[in-house]
């Protein structure tokens, strides 16, 4: 026990040793405003949209420089040979170094600068903006009290302190600035998906409603939200950059000798971009980008995404209008037609005004109006269909439907593939339509 006291004790001595001399170097903090208290002030008179040109140099090494494609307004780290860099990481460096700021001042015109780690600097960020102006920060050591270090402008004595997060956020070398992915595409040039396996190929591409379309091993509609969160773990696969040859070498062997799951390939504005997966004894699995050397793991998650077969990516829903509301939908159940049309700001039902609260049970049921499964075949002759027309006014989706003995059937017009209908699904739909009331009407 008098053992813990004693260092319990030597712990307190420090701190307040600690504490007397950051009173000593630091005469505001005499003052009785609490820690933060004090005008804030920045350290960079830059406005970031202006900003061309972020330079971090490390003491005693090579400056690591970022610029900014002004055409583009991209940032780019400035090597040779040139790396890909990732946007989000050079942004995150300019912005911090654009907007540090401090609300304490450690020295006003401080004599000795090498005591704080600024001369020379620790870290020295210069800035360059398009009008030619600079700024430069130079960054010290960390202060013996809080997670601050120390910081002044060039040219100037005045110290300050920052948080360690500006610190941080300028402090970052060439593995933290490269853009990591597997696989990097420009999404907007987005247009097809492959996917090949060992015992079948899928492609996809977009329509014109920016819709997935399958369109081998045939053309069907698909289930896109299954497709982009392929596509979500696909954008989020890295590599680690700093693996060893060693490292390196064995990722290579094991990958050889793995077993295929699938090669997921992209085009991306006339270039495909590839990730082949294997997986090894050991069940982990390993990934080779045409665009990236080197072998490396990735996640189980997204190893074990195409774990699926080809209805696994079909759409069951039956109409594609979504949450845009359409501007006419026709309506003949086994003979008894129905028009629902917008006009203006109204909803009519067979020429007459309806209460729109009532008929937005009936739409939400049209939008979610799905088969059970798909079907290799078993449609006679349509007994009933419903035909949207979206908000387009051009874009016509036909659904017929066929009963055959207890089973109802369904099946697009103009496209292959056929559909099992629940009955009740059926029954709901023609349920919902019977509840649209003419504004003022009773519901039943």
């Amino acid at each position: 026990m008098q053992a813990r006291g004693l260092l319990i004790a030597v712990g307190v001595l420090a701190l307040l040793s600690a504490g007397v001399w950051w009173s000593n170097k630091n005469p505001q903090d005499t003052t009785k405003k609490a820690p933060g208290e004090g005008k804030l002030e920045n350290l960079v008179n830059l406005l970031q949209a202006d900003v061309v040109e972020v330079k971090v140099t490390r003491k005693g090494e090579a400056p690591l420089v970022l610029r900014n494609t002004v055409a583009t307004n991209e940032w780019a780290m400035v090597l040779d040979p040139p790396l890909p860099t990732s946007s989000k990481e050079a942004m995150d460096v300019v912005t911090n170094a654009v907007t540090m700021n401090s609300n304490r001042v450690v020295e006003e015109n401080a004599t000795d600068l090498i005591q704080y780690g600024l001369e020379p600097a620790q870290i020295v960020v210069d800035l360059k903006a398009k009008d030619g102006k600079t700024a430069q920060l130079l960054i010290g050591d960390q202060t013996p009290v809080g997670n601050m270090f120390y910081v002044r402008r060039a040219g100037e004595k005045k110290v300050f302190a920052i948080g360690q997060d500006f610190k941080v956020g300028v402090d970052r070398g060439v593995n933290d600035l490269r853009d990591k992915r597997l696989m990097a595409v420009n999404e907007a040039k987005l247009s097809k998906i492959e996917i090949v396996k060992k015992s079948e190929s899928l492609e996809f591409t977009r329509t014109a409603r920016g819709l997935w379309q399958m369109v081998k091993p045939q053309s069907y509609r698909t289930e896109s939200t299954v497709l982009d969160e392929l596509f979500s773990k696909a954008k989020e696969a890295k590599f680690e950059p700093t693996l060893s040859a060693e490292d390196l070498k064995k990722n290579a062997a094991n990958f050889a000798s793995g077993a295929l799951v699938a090669t997921l390939k992209v085009g991306d504005g006339g270039v495909t971009k590839q990730i082949e997966i294997r997986k090894t004894k050991e069940e982990a699995f390993l990934g080779k980008s045409n665009t990236v050397d080197g072998v490396y793991k990735i996640t189980d998650d997204f190893g074990k995404s195409f774990d699926k077969s080809l209805e696994d990516y079909r759409s069951k829903k039956l109409m594609d209008f979504g949450y845009e509301d359409p501007v006419r939908i026709d309506l003949d159940f086994v003979g008894k037609k129905s028009v629902v049309e917008r006009k203006d700001k109204d909803w009519m039902l067979n020429g007459k005004k309806v209460d729109a609260a009532t008929l937005m049970p009936f739409l939400d049921a049209l939008r979610a109006f799905s088969a059970l499964k798909f079907v290799p075949g078993g449609f006679t002759t349509a007994a009933s269909t419903v035909s949207v027309t979206q908000k387009d006014g051009k874009t016509v989706e036909k659904l017929l439907l066929a009963k055959v003995g207890n089973f109802i059937y369904a099946k697009r017009e103009g496209e292959t593939g056929e559909y099992e209908i629940d009955p009740k699904a059926l029954a709901d739909l023609e349920s919902a339509l019977g509840q649209v009331k003419e504004p003022g009407a009773t519901k039943k």
